[in-house]
């Protein structure tokens, strides 16, 4: 028989396993929203930019799909005079299978419409990308062909959305060629002007654009450090967001003060002595707040206030990721600001 040490050794080590897993996939979660954010409201504009000859006609609704699509968009769409559908998927890192998942997606909706699909990668990054068709192979009989396409958005010229003023598109622009202080600067005050009377839709370009500078290798580090602090002036105005005001009065502040390496592990300590989600986020929770005291203390307030709004562990271990390896407090304040709408 198993002892009970053993056995909750074994336990321990499984759901150490499994919130290792969630860690990585969530990862990526910050960019899974990108398109579907950016896109809404903007369709009209935006496909035939990024598929041209691209009718937009209508967003179609994917929530009924058993697995549902991660941060995907569906449409409707007339392309040559004939209706299609339109799947876009964003890829952010080398993934071999994508041209396998996309075609359960083509053979769904070819199914559900009966209209021929168009399916799209968007790679916002340098990273290594599939290539199509996706040939099946019995031997020398090729079975089948999937056609797809691929947009490396880190091949388009971000000079000239702004020289043309497509500011639906600025939010990418971090990821593109030729980005530079300069461009991104005239970037940001026209979305300033654009969405003057809109602060809801100046706080979600800001979001993204943040998110994807960043990331994004094409801007030079000093370029960087200078644009966030430009996005960092409109920090009052971003506040000023109804969504914003809402959850910074349901905040509470909470927590105590501790140094990074002791917040982290007694943080998650916590969460796994608990044995159950609540347990877990609790221990996240206190990481967050521990780490950010350790290493920015000003920022405290700002991490007690932040962690009150998120209870999703996945969301937590990326905070607890990144704020440990955060360059500065810019970069730190900007984790911890609360999210748009």
């Amino acid at each position: 028989m198993i002892s009970t040490k053993l056995r909750r050794k074994g336990i321990c080590s499984i759901m150490a396993r499994h919130r290792r897993k969630q860690a990585e996939r969530h990862q990526e979660q910050p960019y899974d929203n990108v398109l579907k954010s950016l896109l809404e409201g903007q369709e009209q504009e935006m496909l035939p930019l990024l598929v041209p000859e691209i009718e937009y006609l209508e967003v179609l609704d994917i929530e009924v799909l058993r697995t549902p699509l991660r941060g995907d968009r569906v449409y409707r769409t007339r392309y040559r005079n004939q209706e299609h559908i339109l799947h876009f998927e964003l890829e952010t890192g080398p993934d071999g299978k994508m041209p396998y998942r996309l075609l359960d997606y083509h053979s769904y909706f070819l199914r559900k419409y009966s209209l021929p699909v168009i399916s799209v990668i968007v790679y916002p990054f340098h990273t290594s990308v599939v290539e199509s068709p996706l040939r099946e192979m019995s031997g020398h009989e090729e079975v089948l062909t999937f056609h797809f396409r691929v947009i490396c958005l880190w091949k388009l010229d971000a000079e000239r959305f702004v020289r043309e003023h497509i500011v639906s598109m600025y939010a990418l622009l971090p990821t593109m060629r030729g980005a530079n202080e300069a461009l991104l600067r005239q970037a940001i005050d026209e979305l300033v002007e654009r969405y003057q009377h809109d602060d809801t839709k100046l706080a979600r370009q800001f979001k993204w654009f943040g998110i994807l500078l960043r990331r994004a290798d094409i801007v030079p580090l000093e370029d960087k450090r200078r644009i966030q602090e430009r996005l960092d002036m409109w920090d009052n105005l971003i506040e000023q967001d109804p969504w914003v005001q809402k959850k910074k009065a349901e905040a509470k502040a909470e927590g105590e003060a501790e140094g990074l390496a002791e917040g982290l592990a007694k943080g998650l300590a916590e969460g796994l002595a608990e044995g159950e989600v609540k347990g877990e986020v609790k221990g996240l929770q206190n990481a967050v707040v521990r780490i950010v005291k350790g290493r920015f203390p000003s920022l405290s307030e700002l991490a007690q206030q932040k962690v009150v709004q998120v209870n999703e562990a996945p969301v937590l271990y990326y905070l607890v990721e990144q704020l440990s390896t955060a360059p500065d407090e810019t970069v730190v304040r900007w984790l911890l600001r609360p999210s748009a709408a």
